[in-house]
């Protein structure tokens, strides 16, 4: 029979101080709060043996985020390889966006506190998945000239894929009853045809049957 493994004490202590900061907020979440979602003994001591403030938990659950969204370099790089590579993105934003999600809540609900937490998530997180988005968008685009603002598009279809998760983290239901599969669809044809009417992308022949 296997088991798995439990995680790692630093690891479950992160994760249960990112989902109380998230629901509770920084300061009513006490070190005992986390120490007990995490399965330790309260005020015994054991978040300071990984972390030296709650502050540093914060500023981790950042990073551990940041360096999720590095490791996609070599996937979002293969998406623009690929035939199919719209739909690869999607799928590929739509996991990470939702694992942002409980850092997201906490950066909107500490962001005046920690400012520097706040424009760290951004040029970590965001903007490097900009960057991403609008480097497979030219991938796929290939060279020649483009009348296409790739960095608008590239903000417009982060945009719309992020207000999908918050809808549904709002309202605990996909939006307007869309689900997952629908929306995904439905965006990497949208974009495939805004890219086919600038030129910038085109559809392999459908070969002819012969009767």
């Amino acid at each position: 029979m296997i088991t798995e493994r439990p995680a790692p004490t630093r690891e479950r202590i992160l994760d249960a101080a990112v989902d109380l900061f998230g629901r509770r907020g920084f300061s009513a979440t006490s070190v005992g709060d986390i120490e007990r979602a995490a399965g330790l003994t309260p005020r015994a001591g054991a978040l300071y043996k990984h972390f030296p403030s709650k502050v540093a938990l914060l500023e981790a659950a950042v990073e551990r985020r940041s360096r999720a969204v590095d490791e996609l370099e070599p996937l979002v790089a293969a998406a623009g390889r690929a035939e199919g590579g719209l739909p690869m993105l999607a799928r590929l934003a739509f996991i990470e966006i939702g694992r942002d999600q409980d850092v997201l809540r906490i950066v909107m609900r500490e962001g005046e506190n920690f400012p520097e937490l706040r424009d760290r998530f951004y040029d970590r997180i965001v903007r490097r998945g900009h960057e991403q988005t609008v480097e497979l968008l030219r991938r796929l685009a290939g060279p020649g000239p483009r009348e296409i603002d790739m960095e608008a598009l590239a903000a417009v279809l982060l945009g719309s894929l992020i207000n999908y998760h918050v809808l549904g983290t709002l309202f605990g239901r996909p939006a307007a009853g869309v689900t997952e599969e629908r929306f995904l669809e439905a965006w990497a044809d949208s974009c495939t045809r805004l890219l086919e009417s600038h030129g910038l992308l085109h559809r392999a022949p459908t070969p002819e049957v012969s009767a």
